[in-house]
């Protein structure tokens, strides 16, 4: 069973808090940017009120949508504002009933475990994966995870792209290994 799911509602709401001011402070040096928010399912924190604070006005915003075509399935990114409509996507999670699609500078992934060299664990599909390896390496990534999570084994696999920064409810890590797996 997952960590977040026998967490408390205070214990969520503290976490929530702390990550949402970590990855704020982690976006303010971005500028005019585009980012890829992720809408929160399974426990997920939510932390998409980072979208109406004034000094990440510059930001676009934009929240990810599962695209399958006749050669591969990948997310592709719809932009988001605060109080735009939702509509269930596929997985039953929440996507803009508008799509107008915009490429991220910055990805915001969530994570199940994570390892401090820059590697994430998922559910499991590869979406993340796929689209990470389809994107091109200026894109920055942002994993959010809980710090009970983290995992002291490196799991990275050879294909895996290692996220830049994880941000959990009791620090920031700037990840230093580089991008591609060290395996």
């Amino acid at each position: 069973m997952l960590l977040r799911q026998h967490m408390s509602q205070d214990a969520v709401k503290t976490s929530e808090e702390r990550l949402l001011a970590s990855l704020h402070t982690v976006l303010q040096s971005s500028g005019s940017c585009t980012v890829g928010l992720f809408y929160p399912t399974r426990g997920e924190p939510n932390l998409l009120t980072v979208c109406g604070f004034p000094d990440l006005a510059a930001v676009v915003w934009s929240l990810p949508v599962c695209v399958d075509n006749q050669t591969e399935s990948l997310l592709q990114f719809a932009k988001y504002s605060s109080g735009d409509e939702l509509v269930p996507g596929r997985y039953n999670i929440a996507v803009p009933s508008t799509q107008c699609w915009v490429k991220p500078d910055i990805l915001v992934i969530p994570c199940l475990a994570f390892h401090r060299g820059g590697a994430r664990l998922g559910y499991g599909a590869g979406w993340y994966d796929r689209t990470l390896a389809q994107l091109p390496a200026t894109v920055n990534t942002i994993g959010i995870a809980y710090a009970a999570t983290e995992i002291a084994d490196s799991f990275a696999e050879p294909h895996d792209r290692l996220l830049d920064v994880i941000v959990t409810e009791k620090e920031v890590i700037t990840v230093q290994s580089g991008r591609e797996s060290p395996m």
